[in-house]
């Protein structure tokens, strides 16, 4: 054996807390399987989790000759060797679960990667035992590229294994953003770190490979890189030939070689190019191998990983040269046109160099087959007018409207044909909607005219009901611009999970539904959905939708995570923005950062970012942008006491005014309430009560509220025993509308939620003092001060120390029951319980430590706080009697006696100070 197969690695790259957290939970699976390709990251992330202190950690890595039982064993024992006091005694997998039973006293975590080297043999065997039944304590993680011959399933719903796949490990673009500026030392900008992201699939090795690739190039050559690569990287050959390629018989390389020029792969495809039967089955197994094949629709239809699907498209030509690589590729076509699949046809046309073809089927396709991502990267013939069209159609997506439109009146010039140049007209109609200047609205061409006419129509002026309104988009849409959250998110809802409905209208309201999750507070969890709505995006092939959700990811994390160096990322995007001419895109960038930098604490920025926002808002004739970011720059002013904000809160009521934006005066009546008082969090002191009653003091004044509906009162309350933790909405849900269906609950606590924040806003807290974080929510007062936490503070520093000083402290802050105001409401009953238990503890510690009076003033608390305790009658008596008060004792144990008969238990006998026997 080498040693080095049971030495740690040295901890490397980006450390990523997604991934790392379930792997460090000691109260999740006993067994963690790490199962994803060669390259993508495996074991970097066992290596970060085995320099991570607070276990000790055992390495083993499995190499081809390690298939016996007995090799196994010895291995994993000489591994183990490194981190236990005392070698175990073991040569099978039986001695050895048996000797990690007595051998293994504390918890400790053993690794083993490359466990594919195993598979099929007797050590894939006695590993899969030794898993099942080795102690609780030894928590085994497993590394491998290729499904085990382990009962996963059933290792998985006993709660025994999580998994951990090829999807999991896959970098993210903030992360592969955070990747080259923390750890290569080689920034991206937002844009190019998406590129990279999607060239690669979030690849870890490709991100390596581009890093080696071009180092100590230029910032615009590596930008340039990052948007072009692909599989023709020298690097990326090189490794995917000798890593992946290199496992393949002859006859798995050519299906893969072959059927890489269908791009959509089905079995039923790719017989019919190859002339030959078995197909799916072999994309079955290419999935099941993790072989860099995948499948969203459970095996309908299969695609290769991005980079794999580059390499075999260069190879090919390689190869076969480029004739037959045309060949290859229009027989695909052919085969994708006849499938009914024209996205796939056009590419696999273009890429053989058939843009006859490619004309026709746009032609053909109208305007469902545009924006493909071969098209943004060709250069298109210029003698074409259905091409011309096609570059107007990517203009148009990728949010330059301006170009858009010259390039639509340039395709209606170049063909005398009455319906293609209607075609141009009518599209060149829907882009001229977003205009600068946009023509007064006429009578709607298309359902897609008309949704976009009703948005255009209600940037400028919200309609104060959905009455005439269209369809869920147009509604949806139409109520988060006027601010009206809780409809907008129910009539997005259904809209965003419809898997029938049109692609745009699905990813807008899936947009729509993270915007009123920010607006709820749920920040933290923002992130992830809007890196899935940017990949969608991209798949759609809507590059400015796609730009759109990365810039208010960009923004999100700026607000959540915010380093310095994610500002210029931010900044970088709505550069980008204005130089493609997409003044939409600069418009909402501006308010997306403003709107963090606010979050943030960072008035001063925020309102240049928002006044910023109100001068292009103002250029586009976007009255209802315009008067959010207005009055968001209201709030930023008023909290730092600017001597413009006076002015900048008549300019935003103005403009909400003339937008019918009702949704945003809350907005306006909590810079109003800044400017007029300050915000909470500049020095003045706040403290939160709850023991004894419920109370909120400012600057030692207790605070006056508004009138609150009982159930709202209720969460505030709720969230206030629970200051700064995550309450889950099931659990909120369950406390205050037991009876209800789960969509009215849910519905009902947004409503609840949303008036609390209101209500802690108008008082001059802040509209984030009620955040929401997933399915949980949380009550933040900044600075505060708060009762209960105090008590737990000097409850834990009392246990430590003993004193009577420390003690008496405890007792002195419990100055009455938890939230005497609900009665028995059941959300508190468990935690009154608690608290009183805790100062009846501390109360017979003061009783037990101090002297005379105040002895027998914390005895008596003791009783009065904990009746049914015997040993708080018996101390009381007993201080009583030395005290020189024989009949107070008495009457103690007459009482205590009396409670002891109503519980129908014998009260404790104990020795009297004389020596003979009394009843308590």
């Amino acid at each position: 054996m080498f040693r080095e197969q049971v030495r740690r690695p040295e901890p490397s790259g980006l450390s990523r807390d997604r991934l790392a957290r379930p792997l460090l939970d000691a109260t999740g699976p006993g067994g963690v399987l790490l199962l994803a390709p060669a390259g993508s990251g495996k074991t970097t992330l066992l290596a970060q989790i085995a320099g991570t202190p607070g276990m000790p950690t055992a390495w083993y890595r499995a190499r081809p000759e390690d298939r016996s039982e007995d090799a196994l064993v010895r291995h994993v024992t000489e591994a183990l060797a490194v981190v236990l006091p005392e070698a175990l005694d073991a040569t099978t997998a039986d001695q050895l679960i048996l000797a990690t039973e007595t051998g293994v006293p504390t918890p400790v975590r053993l690794i083993v990667d490359d466990v594919h080297e195993l598979a099929g043999s007797p050590a894939e065997q006695a590993l899969e035992r030794f898993l099942e039944y080795r102690p609780r304590h030894l928590r085994l993680l497993l590394g491998s590229r290729r499904p085990l011959s382990l009962n996963t399933p059933r290792l998985i719903v006993s709660g025994e294994l999580l998994v951990l796949d090829g999807d999991d490990l896959r970098f993210r673009s903030w992360e592969v953003e955070e990747l080259f500026r923390s750890v290569y030392r080689e920034p991206l900008s937002p844009e190019a770190a998406a590129a990279l992201t999607r060239r690669t699939g979030g690849w870890a090795a490709g991100l390596q490979l581009f890093h080696l690739a071009t180092m100590g190039k230029s910032s615009a050559e590596r930008i340039r890189a990052a948007t072009e690569l692909g599989g023709r990287s020298r690097m990326v050959r090189a490794y995917l030939t000798r890593n992946v390629l290199a496992e393949l018989d002859p006859e798995r390389r050519e299906f893969l070689l072959i059927t890489s020029t269908l791009g959509r792969l089905t079995g039923p495809l790719c017989d019919a190019l190859l002339d030959r039967t078995g197909s799916a089955a072999v994309l079955e197994e290419l999935e099941t191998l993790q072989f860099f094949t995948t499948s969203t629709d459970d095996g309908s239809t299969y695609r290769y990983h991005q980079v794999l699907q580059t390499h075999l498209e260069g190879l090919l030509i390689d190869e076969l040269g480029t004739a037959a690589s045309r060949e290859i590729h229009a027989r695909s076509a052919r085969l994708l046109e006849d499938a009914g699949h024209p996205r796939e046809a056009m590419r696999a046309y273009a890429l053989g160099d058939d843009w006859a073809s490619v004309a026709r089927l746009l032609q053909v396709g109208g305007a469902t087959a545009v924006g493909q991502d071969w098209v943004a990267r060709s250069e298109l013939p210029d003698d074409d007018p259905w091409l011309a069209l096609a570059r107007a159609r990517r203009y148009f997506r990728s949010g330059s409207v301006a170009a858009a439109v010259e390039a639509y009146r340039h395709a209606e010039s170049m063909l005398d044909d009455p319906d293609f140049q209607a075609r141009c007209a009518d599209e060149r109609a829907l882009a001229e909607i977003w205009s600068a200047h946009p023509q007064p609205f006429g009578r709607a061409a298309t359902p897609v005219r008309r949704t976009a006419q009703a948005i255009r129509q209600a940037t400028r002026r919200v309609p104060s009901t959905r009455e005439g309104a269209g369809g869920a988009l147009e509604d949806g849409t139409i109520e988060l611009l006027a601010g009206r959250f809780v409809n907008a998110r129910e009539l997005f809802s259904p809209l965003a999970a419809d898997p029938t409905g049109r692609p745009v209208g699905r990813l807008c309201a899936r947009l729509g539904l993270v915007v009123t999750e920010l607006v709820d507070g749920n920040w933290s969890e923002a992130e992830v959905p809007l890196e899935e709505i940017a990949l969608s995006a991209e798949l759609e092939e809507l590059p400015w939708f796609a730009r759109l959700a990365r810039g208010l990811q960009a923004a999100v994390l700026l607000a959540t995570r915010p380093e310095g160096w994610r500002l210029d990322g931010c900044a970088s995007l709505a550069e980008d923005c204005r130089r493609d001419g997409d003044q939409w895109g600069s418009l909402l960038m501006a308010i997306f950062i403003g709107a963090a930098r606010l979050r943030a604490g960072q008035d001063e920025e925020a309102a240049d970012w928002l006044r910023r926002a109100t001068v292009e808002a103002a250029r586009l004739e976007a009255r209802t942008p315009q008067a959010w970011a207005s009055a968001l720059a209201a709030v930023a002013l008023a909290r730092i006491r600017h001597a413009g904000a006076a002015e900048q809160l008549k300019e935003a009521e103005g403009l909400t005014r003339s937008a019918a934006l009702t949704g945003a005066y809350r907005l306006l009546d909590h810079a109003r309430q800044l400017a007029e008082t300050g915000p909470s969090r500049s020095g003045r002191s706040v403290r939160l009560f709850t023991l004894g009653g419920f109370r909120l003091e400012l600057d030692g004044k207790p605070v006056s509220w508004p009138s609150l509906r009982p159930r709202a009162r209720s969460l505030l309350l709720l969230l206030a025993i629970n200051h700064d933790r995550d309450v889950h909405r099931e659990r909120l849900i369950d406390a205050l509308w037991p009876d209800a269906p789960a969509d009215a609950g849910t519905h009902r606590l947004q409503v609840a939620a949303s008036t609390v924040r209101q209500c802690l806003a108008g008082l001059g807290f802040g509209d984030q003092v009620v955040q929401r974080n997933g399915d949980a929510y949380r009550l933040v007062l900044p600075g505060a001060w708060v009762d209960l936490a105090e008590f737990e503070t000097r409850l834990q520093r009392a246990r430590r120390s003993g004193s009577v000083t420390d003690w008496s402290a405890v007792l002195e802050i419990a100055a009455g029951e938890l939230l005497p105001e609900v009665g028995a409401a059941d959300w508190v009953l468990a935690e009154r319980d608690r608290y009183r238990l805790a100062a009846a503890d501390a109360a017979v510690q003061v009783a037990g430590l101090a002297r005379d009076a105040q002895a027998l003033r914390a005895a008596q608390r003791a009783v009065e706080l904990d009746p049914f305790r015997d040993s708080s009658w018996l101390l009381l008596a007993e201080l009583q009697e030395g005290q020189g008060d024989p009949t107070a004792a008495a009457l103690t144990r007459r009482e205590h006696a009396r409670v002891c008969a109503e519980l129908e238990v014998t009260p404790e006998v104990r020795p009297a100070r004389d020596g003979s026997r009394v009843r308590a």
